[in-house]
């Protein structure tokens, strides 16, 4: 099906009037809420600022499309991962810690489970 630019352009539009993002407020800085903003992998930090003072941002969970989970793996690699072990545990062990708080506390991961969360992670690890 052929979608012309109008059409994609209005529907943009209406995304963008109605698009709502959760981003949970669990997790302390510097590892949730937080990344650097000034190396190769910069992108996952100013992608959690925006979000964080997001217009498509909704303080209300039961209005939400989506749901971000702000954790930084660049912040993980950081303050987790002891370098040179090759050892990935402490860090699985860190997002799996995370999930099962958010899934436990709110409805919202169970409903999809966690089909409709995302975070961000742009970079190999």
């Amino acid at each position: 099906m052929y979608l012309n630019a109008t059409a994609f352009h209005r529907s943009y539009l209406e995304m963008e009037k109605k698009l709502k993002v959760y981003v949970y407020k669990e997790g302390e800085p510097p590892v949730y809420h937080f990344g650097p903003c000034k190396h190769t992998y910069a992108i996952e930090g100013y992608f959690i600022q925006a979000m964080e003072v997001s217009k498509f941002r909704t303080q209300d969970p039961n209005k939400a499309h989506v749901y971000f989970l702000p954790l930084s793996i660049t912040m993980l690699i950081q303050f987790i991962y002891v370098a040179d072990s090759h050892e990935w545990g402490l860090m699985k062990n860190t997002a799996m810690d995370y999930v099962n708080v958010i899934s436990q506390k709110y409805p919202y991961w169970n409903r999809s489970l966690g089909a409709d969360h995302f975070m961000l992670a742009c970079h190999d690890w």
